[in-house]
């Protein structure tokens, strides 16, 4: 399974920028049987997530394959971008 983990927060401004393309990933990816799971962790809300995940900075993208963090990315992702990231994660499955 491929997880896409955003971390971010309600007043940070890049990261509302994100809001859409993640709203819009949920609508195609989080689906029953799909392989690909998508979802957004308020830090203020989920501070040991954040420590989990050592988030220093926010937005923060995490791209997990079957739990095992492969890539983290800092800053604003727009959907083409994240499902490029995706896409690659698919081939090295």
């Amino acid at each position: 399974m491929i997880e896409v983990i955003k971390f971010g927060a309600e007043w940070c401004g890049p990261c509302k920028m994100m809001g859409p393309a993640m709203n819009k990933l949920k609508e195609k990816y989080n689906i029953e049987g799909s392989e690909i799971q998508i979802t957004d962790i308020d830090v203020d809300l989920n501070p040991e997530m954040a420590s989990l995940h050592k988030i220093k900075n926010i937005p923060v993208t995490i791209f997990k394959i079957d739990g095992i963090e492969i890539k983290k990315v800092v800053g604003v992702l727009n959907m083409g971008k994240i499902e490029e990231h995706i896409n690659e994660l698919n081939l090295t499955k």
